[in-house]
């Protein structure tokens, strides 16, 4: 039998695939590549988000101060509590809405019948996303179901509360001294509206904003716009009562110290979760009293995060550094 043997040529190319330990060294290295571009991706997407949230609360304090400049003063925080149920009338986030280009939504809730009332269900749950923060994946879901005293559940959660300062309420949870007093820069005093029963504040508040139809003027905050917390932002599905339509509740303070994180219960520790709080890294955003937005770190000096959120204390204070 005659056996024929081929040999290659001199010239002939001679193909081969990848061996085994080649392919897993080339899947390794991607591995490694997508490893160490995540982490910047993630980070890019989240200073877009974060740029947005400062933008968010840059068109609130426009507002405010558009709404300051056509009725000569700021608008009252919120509706005294408890009763009745859902009394008539605005807090400060929805007087502000036609200054936020939700005129269309103003003119149709009926105020005189309070956010409660059936006639304004489908109007309370409407999303209205310069309200949120973009950084929070409950935004994704805006519409809160949380237990709402005297206030509409279920409706649009807030993220951007105006400040009372270092206004308590039933108590000062988080004070190195827990007694008002008038010298207690924490736990402020009768000067600044401490707890007239049951920890609702009196006429007088610390903050630019209070729990309370008494309202002031710009030109009330004495200790300098900018250098005075209008307003921040926080996180609704961890604070018990923060909505758009929560009349007696809109707000927050510069008490609690940033990023307090708990789980809340209306009977025993609703007042601990009422703080500022975010889904950034480390800290959140904060609305100053001239519109300006400044980032503040959950690790600022407590009395100068108290110092800040007075109007009108006197308090040589000035901004942290982001």
């Amino acid at each position: 039998m005659l056996i024929v043997q081929r040999r290659a040529s001199a010239g002939a190319a001679v193909i081969r695939g990848f061996t085994l330990v080649e392919l897993l060294v080339v899947i390794a290295i991607i591995g490694i590549l997508i490893a160490l571009l995540l982490p910047a991706v993630q980070a890019a997407r989240e200073a877009a988000r974060r740029s947005q949230c400062v933008n968010n609360l840059k068109q609130v304090g426009l507002a405010l101060h558009n709404y300051e400049s056509s009725y000569g003063r700021l608008p009252y925080g919120a509706k005294p509590c408890c009763t009745p149920r859902s009394p008539p009338g605005t807090n400060w986030i929805t007087a502000i809405f036609p200054f936020i280009d939700q005129q269309s939504l103003f003119n149709r809730i009926d105020f005189a019948l309070g956010f409660s009332h059936p006639n304004n269900a489908e109007l309370v749950k409407q999303s209205i996303p310069n309200l949120i923060c973009p950084s929070d994946p409950d935004g994704s879901q805006p519409i809160m179901t949380r237990s709402a005293i005297n206030g509409p559940s279920p409706a649009l959660g807030l993220w951007y509360p105006a400040s009372m300062g270092p206004t308590h309420m039933d108590m000062c949870p988080f004070c190195p001294d827990r007694t008002p007093s008038d010298s207690n820069f924490c736990c402020q005093g009768n000067s600044f509206g401490s707890g007239a029963g049951n920890g609702y504040p009196a006429g007088s508040f610390a903050g630019m904003f209070g729990r309370t139809t008494r309202s002031i003027r710009l030109a009330d905050v004495t200790d300098g716009l900018s250098n005075t917390v209008m307003g921040g932002e926080t996180l609704p599905g961890h604070s018990h009562y923060m909505g758009v339509y929560i009349h007696n509740f809109p707000l927050s303070d510069t008490m609690i110290p940033i990023n307090i994180m708990e789980s809340s219960n209306a009977n025993t520790n609703w007042f601990r979760t009422s703080g500022y709080k975010s889904r950034h890294p480390v800290g959140a955003n904060f609305l100053m009293g001239d519109a300006s937005v400044h980032f503040f770190s959950a690790g600022i000096d407590y009395r100068l995060y108290n110092n800040l959120g007075t109007r009108s204390g006197r308090e040589a204070c000035a901004i942290p550094s982001s």
